[in-house]
Formats: structure tokens, sequence, C-alpha cells
């Protein structure tokens, strides 16, 4: 709203049991950052479902939030009147970009859900004799008129939408339907003869491109700004470019990607970075439990079109906590896309696609290994591309297959471990004269295996590499899911040792999986 010059507030209903929770406090630190219109409105009746917020709140609400800049008051509802007046002068307050924290004490008179209410009968009695409502029994004839009308006009609307309620049991993606017709022939690495730079500089020009083109495309995530250019330097220019487009956080994943999700209801194209997939765990709840559901939960009325770039894998020695991964926790939530970008996918393609063109919520997988790499053009070892077509807004996969000879064995893989897989067939190739489908997969999640299921019926063997431990992962869902299309298939999975990966580099080599375990792993099958 400020960014459009709107003079509207954004309101955000919180109850006193929120207080233990860290995300209102990057809440609180993001208002103030960005002097925003908003109004904290907390409403204290003393309980969290069903314990004494005494008990668990220590310290002054207020000073809480004033250390954060908010401007704060505290009021009671006794006075219907006095409250209105107080709310009337806070709102032109807000509006001016000046955030800020009602307290209102209230009461509760019921239970919080079904039958989780211990409180002392003397206390419920003594709360509802001090229930504002009952002091306006002067005017119930003209409040009860006023809510008869009110409730016939609600019930009609809920009648209206109930007879328009449906649940797709097909099976079918349940992501916000796009007519959008994608070739795996746009997304591979192919620009006719034209070089190609490095994978970090394709994400950077793409960024610039759409930016320069669209004003609601925003960059939001740690240390973006010039000179320093994020960790990666893929933010590197664009603070400088476009200045109004580029927000550098805090370190606070979950606003981040809270703001994100914020940004993108409201209109724009947000784009989240997460410096380290590592730290995406603080963010699951912004997009598990809120950025995957909108759609749903407001009849496909609101979309959210975020792109949440996730700086996955290991093999640069930076340690447990900078190198896994973690892909693996957004496949299977429905709403989410997971997409993948490899060494043989068109990076500013891929990306600006995920971007404008996708109106889901898309968690964009970047392996770090691969910035400081070219995208590979030639094809791999006797192997051709085959075309391969989605039209339902599916990333489509990278397919490759033998130009010699039938295949043997099915290979997919995904995101980081194309050069792994590449070398490992052209080694077979050469001295096993074996012969490859070969398939990298774009969209990790909703699952698109039609080429694969397609392969696996002619060559009876498959083997699925990821760098992330196998078990639970999406080589096991690949697996499984072929398994059951096609019994009798041979299949191999190939991943991580299940250990925290080392810092120390020959120690993370040892852990991560390379082209000898998947080269061990196609000889089991043979």
């Amino acid at each position: 709203m400020k960014r459009r010059g709107e003079e509207g507030v954004a309101v955000v209903q919180l109850g006193d049991g929120t207080l233990g929770e860290g995300t209102l406090y990057e809440a609180f630190t993001f208002a103030a950052l960005l002097k925003a219109p908003v109004l904290f409105l907390l409403e204290c009746n003393g309980w969290a479902q069903s314990t004494d917020v005494s008990t668990t709140t220590p310290g002054d609400i207020i000073l809480r939030a004033q250390g954060f800049g908010l401007e704060t008051n505290v009021i009671s509802d006794e006075d219907p009147s006095a409250l209105h007046e107080q709310f009337g002068r806070i709102i032109q307050t807000v509006r001016q970009g000046r955030p800020s924290l009602q307290l209102v004490r209230t009461r509760r008179l019921l239970a919080h859900s079904k039958g989780d209410d211990d409180r002392p009968s003397e206390l419920l009695t003594a709360l509802r004799r001090q229930d504002p409502l009952t002091r306006l029994t002067t005017e119930v004839d003209r409040y009860a008129a006023a809510e008869r009308t009110a409730y016939s006009e609600i019930t009609r609307q809920a009648d209206s939408v109930a007879a328009r309620a449906r649940l797709d049991d097909t099976g079918a993606s349940a992501l916000p339907f796009s007519s959008r017709t994608l070739s795996s022939l746009e997304l591979h690495a192919d620009r006719g003869g034209a070089e190609y730079g490095r994978i970090a500089e394709e994400l950077n020009a793409a960024l610039h491109a759409m930016m320069g083109a669209r004003s609601d495309v925003i960059l939001i995530g740690e240390d973006l700004l010039d000179p320093y250019g994020g960790a990666f330097k893929v933010s590197k220019g664009l603070s400088t470019k476009h200045p109004g487009q580029v927000f550098s956080t805090p370190i606070a994943e979950a606003a981040i990607t809270g703001v994100s999700n914020g940004l993108a209801i409201a209109g724009f194209r947000p784009v989240a970075e997460i410096m380290f997939a590592d730290f995406v765990t603080l963010a699951t709840d912004q997009l598990v439990n809120f950025a995957a559901k909108f759609y749903y939960m407001y009849a496909e009325k609101v979309t959210c079109p975020l792109t949440l770039r996730l700086v996955s894998g290991g093999g640069r020695g930076y340690g447990p906590t900078h190198s896994q991964s973690l892909e693996r926790l957004f496949c299977g939530v429905p709403g989410l896309r997971v997409v993948a970008l490899s060494q043989r996918h068109d990076a500013k393609r891929l990306l600006t696609e995920a971007v404008i063109s996708d109106d889901s919520p898309t968690v964009f997988v970047e392996n770090k290994a691969l910035y400081g790499l070219r995208p590979m053009t030639a094809p791999p070892a006797d192997a051709t591309m085959v075309p391969v077509i989605r039209g339902d807004g599916t990333f489509p996969p990278l397919c490759y297959r033998s130009s010699s000879r039938n295949a043997d064995v099915t290979l997919v893989t995904y995101g980081g471990m194309t050069s792994a897989c590449e070398s490992a067939m052209a080694t077979l190739f050469e001295e096993e004269e074996l012969a490859f489908d070969y398939i990298v997969l774009t969209q990790l999640w909703p699952l698109d295996l039609l080429d694969v299921l397609e392969s696996v019926r002619r060559t009876k063997r498959l083997v699925v590499v990821e760098e992330s431990v196998a078990a639970y992962g999406v080589s096991t869902a690949v697996i499984a899911h072929v398994a059951q299309e096609v019994p009798g298939t041979l299949c191999k999975s190939v991943g991580a040792l299940p250990l925290p990966i080392p810092s120390v580099r020959h120690l993370e080599e040892k852990v991560l999986p390379d082209a000898r375990a998947i080269r061990d792993a196609i000889a089991q099958l043979i």
C-alpha cells in the first residue's frame, strides 16, 4: 500500500498468547524499518487457550513494542465510545507511516475451542457482567433488528458459496491452473552457438531484465545491496540500477518470506532469497501454512506468485549448517511448486518463467556449486534430446535418449548432480558399451514422471541420483511411483551418506555422492 501511494492501513489482530512467537518480533522489526502503515491490535484477555498468560509472559508487553520504536497505547474495551475515539486517532497516525501497537484489555467469555475451558464459574459470571454489550441494553432492539438483517444476508451468501463448493479428487495438481505451454527445448541450455556466462551471471541477468521491464518484481533477502551484491553475487548491481526494487533485510527468514507472501497476494512478483537452504527451516511455516494455502482457502480468488530462491547443496566446504539440500521439505506440500536448476538448463529462461509466468508459490532450487559453472550445451555421451511439451503450466524435464541403440538403463537426476551423472555415463559407455535414457527433472513437485515411466517400460532398470540423503527424498518418491506403475523394474537410488556434511573437504567428498557411486549403482543393476 505504501509503495502504491494508497492510504490504507493493515491491521494485524493478535491475542496475548502470541507474545511467545518469535515471528511477531520479526514483524515488529520489519514494520518499524519500513515505516509501514501497520496497526498491531493486541486483544489481551489473559488467556492463551487454557493457560493463564501471567505464567508464560514475562516482562512488560508495552516496553517490548517500544523497544522496536512502535507507538503504543493501552485502553480498555469497557467504554465503546472511548474505544471508537481512540482508534479514530491512531488510524490517522498509522496512515502516516508510524506503525503502532494498541493493547486492548478485554475478556474471553467462552471456551477457546471445544471443552477446553476449566475456569471457575464465578470468574465467568463476573466476566459476563463486565461485558460492554450487556451495558447497551437500551439499544438492544435496534441492534437486534440490524443483526437479523445481517444474519439473513450472511446466510444467503454462505448457501451460495456452499452450492459452488467442489473438490477435485482426480489426483491432479491443485496449483493455480495455467494455460501456459512449456517445451523442454525452451528450458534447456542452447542459444544456437551464442556463449553463456556463468550460471550466477545468467541468474543476475534474468533479474536485471525482469526488474527493468516490470516494476512489480521485487528482490528481498539478506546482504543484497551493492557493493557486496549478495553472498554469491547473484544480486550484484541490482540495487544500484533498481534501488526501489531491492530490499536488503535483517537476518529474519520467517519475516522475509512472510513479507514476500504479502507482496505476492497484493499483486507483486517477489523473489525471496534464502542465503543458504539450511536457513529455510525458519521460513517453513510461512511457506507451508500460508503461501501454499491461500489459493485453497480463498475460493481460488487469491494467488501467491512468490518465487523463493533456495541456495542449496554442498561441495564448497561450508560444513553441516551451510551445505544441505532441503528441497525435500517442500515436495509433497499441496499448493507449492518445487523447481530445480541444473547445468543443463538455461538459467535465465528458467528463472524468468518461474517469476513471471507462474502464479504458484515456487521454491526455486539453486545448487551453489553451479554458480561458477557455465551451462552444458553439448549433448551427453551418445545421446540426443527428445522434446517434451507440457500444457498445464508444468515445467517439463529434459530428456535425452541413446542415439545408437536401445537404452540399458534409465538414469534420472536433478540440480547439481548432472556433471557426476554424465561423467559416469561417459565412462560406462566407453568401457562397457552401455546406453542410457537420461532424464534431468525440472519440476520436483508436483512430480511429473510421464517420461520416466515411458523409459522404464523399455529399459526395466532405473537409477535415480540426488545430492541429499536418498531415503525419504526425491529419488525415493520417483522409485516408489515407478514401482507401482511398472512392476518388475530394477531400481537403485544414489544419494549422500546419512551424516551431517563435514567441513573438511576430503570428508565432505566421502559423504556426498560422486561419479564412482553412480557407476557402482548402475553396475549392480546390470
